[in-house]
């Protein structure tokens, strides 16, 4: 079987101004809350119900890079994200990537891609150990790119583009689990939701999304066992019965530093049906400000 290599390299520079956090706010130093390529909270790939604090803005930039072999092509990503936490643990968010294509057969194209609106509500907060916190999330992503060109967002390994519009709606859940007081602790994370787009047209897409992912302390600290410097992430996503009949399953083990730049490093290995595999890699920095 021929196999398709996916490189993913990203860099994310992030500034937060706001208020103190309310009381029912995730902690500092939580475990999976660091920003990721594609949205502000949560594990690498997995979504997370924890929001910015009110009045809480976030800012970061992006770069993503993708190199596949069968056939041969190559996509650059430079994303601007922007988010703001309001009052009832609600975040609002959104996405604006510029995108470059460059494929085995054919000329480059450089533009806009497809702007992303997510609304996230935390509908229940974190209880202790004894009720996990669950929350909703839609994105509406609107065509800003040029779907003649190509120039979509990345969804799962392959690129997508959508003439009109696109919307997923997913339901969130997380805790941070305390396995041992004062010893060790884990971060549980899981999303599951719909996504579809450009119904009634040629390019429809519609499919079921998940993810699940555990954020792992490799060194605890004795002050805060949710503060780990250095952490073990093992996650997984997907879809179910995509239109156009290319569910994938990816496999994402990495690893986060969290210090004065957090660092994010891992492989993903996807199966995807009716197509070869996809093995590759996904690193990620970040430096905040508060």
């Amino acid at each position: 079987m021929m196999r398709k290599l996916v490189v993913v390299a990203g860099c994310v520079w992030c500034l937060s101004i706001g208020h103190a956090r309310a009381a029912d706010e995730a902690p500092a130093g939580t475990l999976g809350t660091s920003m990721s390529l594609t949205g502000l909270s949560g594990l690498l790939v997995t979504e997370s119900t924890h929001t910015l604090a009110p009045w809480s803005l976030a800012v970061s930039g992006a770069a993503l890079f993708a190199h596949t072999t069968s056939p041969t092509s190559s996509l650059y990503e430079v994303a601007g994200l922007v988010a703001l936490g309001l009052p009832g643990r609600i975040e609002l968010a959104a996405v604006l990537p510029g995108v470059r294509t460059d494929p085995a057969v054919g000329s480059s194209e450089t533009g806009l891609g497809d702007l992303q609106l997510s609304a996230k509500w935390r509908a229940i907060a974190q209880h202790e150990d004894q009720w996990p916190s669950l929350g909703v999330v839609t994105t509406v992503t609107l065509p800003t790119g040029q779907y003649s060109k190509g120039l979509g967002t990345p969804l799962g390994p392959v690129p997508s583009a959508l003439q009109h519009y696109g919307v997923a709606i997913k339901a969130l859940v997380s805790a941070d689990i305390d396995l041992s007081p004062d010893l060790y602790a884990v971060g549980l994370y899981a999303d599951a939701g719909y996504y579809f787009q450009d119904l009634n047209d040629p390019t429809q897409d519609k499919m079921g999304l998940y993810a699940a992912g555990a954020a792992l302390p490799l060194i605890v600290r004795s002050d805060n066992v949710l503060a780990s410097p250095l952490q073990l992430l093992l996650e997984v996503n997907g879809t179910y019965k995509r239109g156009s009949d290319q569910d994938y399953a990816t496999f994402s083990p990495s690893l986060r530093y969290v210090g004065p730049v957090t660092v994010t490093a891992g492989l993903q290995y996807s199966l995807i049906h009716n197509s070869p595999d996809a093995l590759g890699g996904v690193v990620q920095l970040e430096l905040k400000f508060r």
